[in-house]
């Protein structure tokens, strides 16, 4: 008897339903995410494996919940660790279940519902290659940390930007200073003396004993604000400025100690210096891209590894209509992010050539910005796979090579007069002008197939170069 069990995970609770092979509901049950409820879970897991018998393995899906859904993933591993159940237990992109749902024309959506539908996925026997991985092992505390400390970044971005809006107003003569990249000088020179007025009381003297502020910039600060423009330069306005340097100062610093810190961890690994070594990939974006991605075997591609980021591009076909789309956007945006950082850097400074050249390329076809940008993405995650799936460092020269390789293959594939042997297409076929001339294209002897490659190449011959991005302006 086989016994498929599927779980609807809430904040303090759960919906389960147990469903055997023949789809009948054996139980359905609602239990707490506390130590009870979890017992009780232990008793039924137990139950269920002497019916399904040694020889089967006992099925649990649960839908990814934001984290909701850990404590109960936890459970379930223990209790396979310890030996007293076999079991396959899978978590689900809510996306596939939702997909599932619409199949069956389901228009209801409740707890209970839910978990059916998880239990009858699973009977179905779905559930073989889009499992999604119940733990991502002792590194979760790793990515935990990773995430909150993007979270700060982002703060500090917010923060910079406010600071900014209330220079202009309060202290425009500053606003050079904090253009980009904001020193240390300038937020501690801000948050002590914010408007033109305490500069001036202040004097150059007291602003020379800052650090990194010499006596010529201390003067030149003090003469621009004796004709100063503030328009805005009352006391609330002056501790809203100070507050706000002030809280910069002291996230900078927390954000430095957990990048330190979480480089520390990981750099004794292989991979993450194998990322690192990717020029525009700094330590750490290697620990965050080694943190989101977790087992680089779950890949058996880099055009998987792309879907899982959200980078693969959405394509609409139908007759002689084909419409290339944005990007999914349904993967892991924490990726996303780190990635746009790295591009955009590798780009500004030209440090990873196969990535800049892709950029050029499609800038000289009239490609939009971010379009470019989203391709050097893609572009750059796929040498993250190769380089991580080969155990070998960046090589700039190495997509030279393979053109090369590919070159001479396609020269030997030509003079030997080879021909592609599945051309079943028939030219007299009704089919429509713009069809008939793709079949044309196909079947001619020109035609030659690119090889698959894996490595730091892996994406020549899945995406292009990445040059199928750039349709999707």
């Amino acid at each position: 008897m086989n016994v498929y069990v599927g779980g609807d995970v809430s904040k303090g609770y759960a919906d389960f339903c147990l469903m055997d092979g023949e789809g009948e509901i054996l139980l359905e049950i609602q239990l707490d995410d506390t130590r009870q409820g979890h017992n009780r879970m232990s008793e039924l897991v137990r139950e269920c494996t002497r019916k399904v018998g040694p020889e089967e393995d006992l099925e649990i899906a649960l839908e990814a919940t934001g984290g909701l859904e850990r404590n109960w993933l936890h459970l379930f591993r223990e209790l396979d660790e310890a030996g007293e159940a076999e079991l396959n237990v899978y978590r689900f992109n809510p996306l596939v279940i939702r997909r599932f749902t619409e199949q069956k024309l389901h228009t209801n959506k409740t707890d209970e519902i839910s978990a059916r539908v998880l239990a009858d996925y699973l009977r179905l026997g779905l559930a073989e290659e889009k499992a999604a991985y119940t733990d991502e092992g002792p590194d979760d505390g790793l990515k935990t940390l990773a995430r909150k400390t993007q979270r700060m970044v982002n703060q500090s971005v917010d923060l910079k930007n406010e600071l900014q809006a209330l220079l202009q107003r309060a202290h425009p003569e500053l606003v050079q200073y904090v253009r980009g990249h904001m020193s240390q000088w300038v937020l501690r020179l801000i948050s002590q003396y914010p408007t033109p007025d305490q500069v001036l009381e202040a004097g150059p003297e007291a602003l020379s004993e800052i650090p990194y502020v010499t006596e010529e910039k201390a003067r030149s600060i003090v003469e621009t604000a004796r004709t100063s423009v503030a328009s805005q330069t009352d006391e609330d306005t002056a501790l809203t400025l100070s507050l706000t340097a002030e809280d910069l100062l002291r996230l900078e610093k927390r954000v430095d100690q957990l990048k330190e810190r979480l480089w520390n961890r990981v750099r004794d690994r292989r991979a993450p210096r194998l990322l690192a070594s990717i020029e525009g990939i700094g330590k750490w974006s290697a620990a965050v891209l080694y943190c989101e991605i977790g087992d680089i075997t779950r890949f058996s591609s880099a055009k998987k590894l792309i879907a899982y980021a959200g980078l693969d591009p959405q394509r609409e076909e139908s007759g002689d209509i084909a419409r290339e789309k944005t990007i999914s956007k349904q993967g892991n945006a924490h990726i996303r992010s780190v990635l746009y950082g790295c591009v955009t850097a590798a780009i500004r400074n030209g440090s990873n050539p196969p990535v800049r050249k892709l950029y050029d390329r499609l800038k000289e076809r009239g490609k939009h910005q971010k379009v470019a940008e989203v391709a050097c993405m893609r572009k750059l995650l796929a040498i993250v796979y190769g380089c991580w799936s080969n155990n070998e460092r960046f090589d700039p020269t190495y997509e030279k090579r393979l053109k090369a390789r590919q070159a001479e293959k396609k020269s030997t594939d030509d003079t030997s007069g080879g021909q592609n042997a599945d051309q079943n297409s028939d030219l007299s076929a009704p089919v429509s002008r713009k069809e008939a001339k793709k079949t044309r294209k196909a079947t001619s002897p020109e035609k030659s197939g690119s090889p698959s490659t894996r490595g730091q190449g892996a994406f020549l011959s899945e995406y292009h170069n990445g040059e199928s991005a750039s349709e999707q302006a």
